[in-house]
């Protein structure tokens, strides 16, 4: 059978989301938590998997972990949904205000799946490259907003792969248009600090997404979250998969939800081991480093990249190679991990 026919021509181009895992001692590469859960959390979920009934659908609305992040976050269950990690959500987003005549915008370069989903919603979709700070261009993108009458805009806060803060005010500004919705993805938020939360009241048209795959170190157990104004959360649980998010998960999530203590001591060390790493990258010649607010660095290399690549695999640690024509070109992303781990980085280099 000829299955020609059936298929998307608008997909030909697209290639399967694919990274490439050659061994390695250090896993450096996707940005993850370098904490797996402590005994007393894998004890707790030993627990409750004895006690789950695996003949039952999950809860669909993961009515216990929303309860818990409204308690965190300060918000009303009527502004939260959660899903199968935070890639489901945009994608559900397009998908609900995905209209004919909108059109998709991010900054480039940035987080990938923003053009992936794009493209398999059958969106137009646009990326505006990013100014020589890696901020946004507020005069591009004022007209290339003005230019469209419908914009879904999805920014990185901060941003993947730069580790930047994009200018508040700039998004303001985006968020103060009618003709505008912004998705703003602050998967790196407990690194960083930043966000807009408070400010989703005074912008009914702000979508924040949240991951528990980052500083949570529940990257396995895919779990993310929206918090929006109800009228999108709506539509978002219109086109959300029921019994999108497995009972393991809901469990993992709200055990997590109940350790601050934990989640604080991780970020203290991350945050500490970002600025030894950034420090000295400064230090090495040839290796320029990026500021990040995130839990990598980006750094260029004045040799090529590609053999640094190698030369720190064959070390045994396992780094993004980003390079690619423009501003990436001859760049790297480490993952901030534990001191050893980032210590086994610097010896790689530096040899």
């Amino acid at each position: 059978m000829n299955l020609r026919p059936f298929l998307r021509d608008d997909l030909a181009e697209l290639t399967p989301y694919h990274v490439a895992q050659p061994p390695h001692r250090v896993k450096a590469d996707a940005n993850e938590s370098p904490f797996d859960l402590p005994p007393e959390i894998r004890q707790e979920l030993t627990d409750a998997l004895a006690q789950l009934k695996f003949n039952r659908y999950p809860d669909p609305s993961s009515d216990l972990l929303r309860t818990k992040l409204c308690e965190q976050l300060g918000v009303d269950k009527t502004e939260i949904v959660v899903g199968n990690g935070s890639d489901e959500l945009i994608g559900n987003f397009m998908l609900a205000f995905g209209r004919p005549e909108a059109c998709v915008s991010f900054p480039t370069p940035t987080f990938s799946m923003f053009g992936i989903l794009a493209q398999v919603a059958r969106l137009e979709a646009i990326g505006l490259p990013l100014d020589n700070g890696f901020d946004l261009d507020p005069e591009a993108w004022n007209a290339h907003l003005d230019a469209h009458a419908l914009n879904l805009v999805f920014l990185s806060y901060p941003n993947n792969p730069t580790g930047t803060n994009f200018s508040a005010d700039v998004i303001r500004e985006m968020l103060s248009r009618p003709d505008t919705l912004v998705l703003l993805d602050e998967a790196y938020y407990e690194f960083s600090g930043h966000s807009l939360m408070e400010e989703r009241e005074q912008y009914p048209n702000l979508v924040i997404t949240r991951t528990f795959s980052k500083a949570y170190g529940l990257a396995g157990l895919r779990v993310g979250y929206v918090v929006a104004h109800p009228e999108i959360v709506d539509e978002l649980n219109k086109v959300r998969l029921p019994y999108n998010l497995n009972r393991f998960s809901q469990i993992a999530a709200t055990l997590l939800l109940k350790r601050p203590d934990r989640l604080a001591r991780h970020l203290k060390l991350i945050r500490s081991e970002r600025k030894r790493v950034f420090n000295a990258l400064e230090a090495i010649d040839g290796i320029h480093p990026f500021p990040t607010d995130a839990n990598f660095v980006l750094f260029r290399t004045d040799q090529s990249c590609h053999e640094v690549f190698q030369r720190l695999l064959d070390h045994g640690v396992l780094v993004r190679n980003l390079d690619r024509p423009g501003p990436l070109q001859n760049c790297l992303r480490i993952t901030i991990g534990t001191p050893e781990d980032n210590d086994l980085f610097l010896e790689g280099l530096q040899a």
